[in-house]
């Protein structure tokens, strides 16, 4: 009679755990491997490093089922070649810079946004150089594969100033445009973050004479983008479940950057050999704003697709890109 009380037992035990683990669903999956996926980056001190760096630096990537290979790259042009080929997956990529790429056959989309214009800046020595009209006839040192570039045209051109023609551009990237504006080679240097701040600490004299977000509102009424984040659509056809994760991982270290600048500094300072405290003073001022909203949300497409419009009416491009620049889920 005991032996049989026995087997009763546990026949209920096993039917009873049976039921339990029926109750609770099916065994747990083991945890899904990170998507790789490679960034474009730039070597230098620059907005893409600085984000990018962080990210990668507090595992915001990983956190977002991300394993992001940064691939660094000396020069703007490269850089960009890199995200028009697929060479690089993603990247950082200009509003202008993006319209004209895709008008030329480059697929590439923009994601979400990413840095606004407070940071790009004219830097003057010369006291006669108080704005953007002053440099008619005069020297500029300033990265023309650059989506700074882009937006410095637009505005010129929309004051009667032909960047190349009533001003002569000396092509130089921002080490280069500091570099230049130091020895008195040329009269002013369009440069950005973080260069901007050290071009500032060089030499008192040195002046902002223009300000990219204050120039885009005077000239359309509205703010614009410096930077978006950009995917390559046929990474994006492929694995179109990243996209909100590169978004989420970009928000991150936008947010990481506000709320811990000391930390941010420290690790920007290391990567990309940047004195002690200029990202902090930059960031505090604020010099530069990392903004990131995704592009397919309706005042942020908006926002953007104001600025293909800009470019098209002021005749700096011939046509708007078509709708699938813009990420849509």
């Amino acid at each position: 009679m005991k032996r049989q009380t026995g087997r009763i037992w546990c026949v209920s035990l096993v039917l009873g755990l049976a039921a339990a683990a029926l109750a609770a669903g099916p065994p747990a999956r083991a945890a899904e491997q990170p998507v790789r996926v490679t960034m474009a980056r730039l070597s230098f001190p620059s907005h893409v490093a600085l984000i990018l760096d962080i990210v990668k630096d507090q595992g915001f990537d990983r956190k977002h089922g991300l394993d992001m290979e940064l691939r660094s790259f000396g020069t703007v042009g490269a850089f960009y070649a890199a995200q028009a080929t697929g060479e690089a997956e993603g990247g950082i990529a200009g509003p202008l810079v993006m319209q004209r790429m895709r008008l030329e056959g480059a697929p590439m989309v923009a994601v979400a946004t990413c840095v606004d214009m407070t940071s790009e800046v004219v830097i003057a020595r010369d006291p006669k150089v108080q704005s953007l009209t002053d440099l008619k006839g005069k020297t500029l040192a300033a990265d023309v594969a650059a989506s700074e570039y882009q937006i410095l045209s637009v505005v010129a051109k929309g004051k009667g100033l032909v960047m190349g023609k009533d001003v002569t551009v000396v092509p130089a990237g921002p080490p280069m445009a500091r570099t230049q504006l130091a020895a008195d080679r040329v009269d002013a240097a369009m440069t950005w973050e973080p260069s901007a701040t050290l071009t500032l600490r060089d030499n008192p004299a040195n002046r902002i004479v223009w300000n990219a977000k204050q120039g885009w509102r005077e000239m359309t009424g509205k703010d614009g983008w410096l930077l978006l984040v950009s995917m390559h659509d046929a990474f994006i056809k492929r694995n179109p479940q990243v996209v909100p994760r590169v978004v989420a991982a970009f928000q991150d270290g936008a947010r990481f950057m506000k709320t811990n600048p000391d930390e941010a500094d420290r690790i920007v300072a290391k990567s990309l050999n940047l004195p002690p405290g200029i990202f902090k003073e930059m960031i505090l001022a604020p010099r530069v704003v990392y903004d990131v909203r995704p592009a397919w949300e309706p005042a942020t497409r908006d926002s953007i697709w104001e600025m293909f419009r800009v470019a098209v009416h002021e005749g700096y491009l011939k046509d708007l890109p078509d709708p699938g620049i813009l990420h849509t889920p």
